[in-house]
């Protein structure tokens, strides 16, 4: 397994590999493919695909928004879906080397509870907690 970024040129050529999992995205963040397409198209979310190459074929995708504090460059991966996350999950320090080669300086996960565990032990700590209730 790799990690395949994405360029913003290339995301239509890509499609075919990215555009699947929209759906399960969607049913998370409760919002329409169609929302989440037009924030892959206007570049506020990055696409970062985990690769297989033996079967050549994309088996997560992973959804990081940039933004600056003051002069730091901070990502947030607002998307991770996929399928058998414990094959890719150890990718986590490249997506690391990867977003600090982009020139971002904290990385700020944001995550369902059970992912807690996981990025505990690769040295994130929680800093804000998100609760949400519909109304």
């Amino acid at each position: 397994m790799k990690l395949v970024a994405i360029p913003l040129t290339d995301y239509e050529a890509w499609s075919r590999h990215w555009l699947p999992f929209l759906p399960s995205i969607s049913r998370c963040t409760k919002e329409s493919v169609q929302t989440l397409f037009g924030q892959i198209k206007r570049g506020e979310v990055r696409l970062t695909l985990v690769w297989d190459d033996d079967t050549r074929q994309a088996v997560a995708l992973i959804g990081i928004r940039l933004h600056m504090r003051d002069h730091d460059l901070i990502a947030e991966i607002c998307w991770t879906t996929g399928r058998d996350y414990k094959a890719w999950i150890g990718l986590l320090p490249e997506l690391e080397k990867m977003l600090r080669l982009a020139g971002v300086v904290e990385c700020r996960p944001i995550c369902r509870p059970g992912w807690a565990k996981i990025l505990k032990a690769n040295g994130y700590r929680l800093t804000h907690m998100m609760m949400e209730k519909v109304l």
